[in-house]
């Protein structure tokens, strides 16, 4: 299933996975692929999402890259600017990333938010 989290209009993360567990109220709910269409409120704590997809390599290197880009580019840019930059690295402190063998596992903090799943697609909006 294709997994999005978006925060405040923008993405933070897309990936196919297989399953997905979270909080709600009402306590601690999975998903796996084919699951129903659902509408849900999540309470505070950690999105776990569960992929075959590798990402060692590649999630890492892209926001390495993107980083040194941006730190290159810090110099030339107002107080505004070097606040956003702030505020980007530390959410990627938010995720972190497991390996087991052929399984990738995502760990996203969250505060609160709400899920919407609809044809195996799965949006989280925190």
């Amino acid at each position: 299933m294709k997994i999005l989290i978006l925060k405040k209009e923008k993405k933070i993360l897309e990936i196919e996975g297989f399953a997905v567990f979270f909080s709600t109220e009402k306590g601690q709910l999975e998903l796996l692929n084919n699951h129903c269409s659902l509408i849900s409120m999540i309470s505070s704590g950690i999105i776990k999402i569960y992929s075959n997809f590798f990402l060692e390599n590649e999630f890492l290197l892209e926001k390495e890259i993107k980083l040194e880009k941006e730190i290159k580019l810090e110099k030339e840019i107002k107080l505004e600017k070097e606040i956003k930059l702030e505020k980007e690295i530390k959410l990627e402190k938010e995720i972190k990333i497991l390996w087991n063998k052929n399984t990738t596992i995502l760990k996203i903090k969250i505060n609160s938010g709400f899920l919407k799943l609809k044809n195996n697609k799965i949006i989280f909006l925190v």
